[in-house]
């Protein structure tokens, strides 16, 4: 065989090599790219809600679902997830979190507290379906997905 075929078909080899290699990694890029996008939609949905059950002030009304993120602070200042608008809410109130499978209220030291089915939350408590959190004049009750 002539020298000068060998070497074409070696590169024609080489070649034909390093595109397979391209198309691999540029398979396993698309796959990785779907994943994160199906995993960041279903990151991005809420877990749940909370509900304005009672408010006498009226704003925000009675009906208002908040949705419930992985980590939800609650209070007065516009930085926060729920924005609650009342004269005894604390500009950072209050923390929903997300551990596992509990969900978890802390008070973040607010002036009035926070109260978990009408008792004084005094440290981090597990929270259920159906609880009702008291944060100033406002009573939110916990709906899980």
């Amino acid at each position: 065989m002539n020298p000068e075929i060998v070497l074409l078909l070696l590169r024609l080899v080489g070649a034909a090599v390093l595109l397979a290699f391209l198309g691999l990694i540029g398979w396993y890029l698309y796959q990785d790219v779907r994943l994160a996008s199906a995993a960041l939609a279903v990151q991005s949905q809420p877990l749940g809600h909370l509900t304005v059950v009672e408010n006498p002030a009226g704003t925000p009304a009675v009906g208002t679902r908040y949705p419930l993120l992985p980590v939800t602070s609650i209070g007065r200042s516009s930085s926060n997830v729920i924005v609650l608008d009342d004269g005894y809410t604390s500009g950072q109130h209050s923390l929903i979190t997300r551990r596992g499978d509990l969900w978890w209220l802390e008070d973040l030291g607010s002036r009035n507290g926070t109260l978990l089915n009408e008792v004084l939350l005094a440290e981090t408590a597990v929270l259920s379906a159906g609880d009702i959190i008291t944060i100033g004049n406002i009573k939110l009750k916990l709906e899980l997905a």
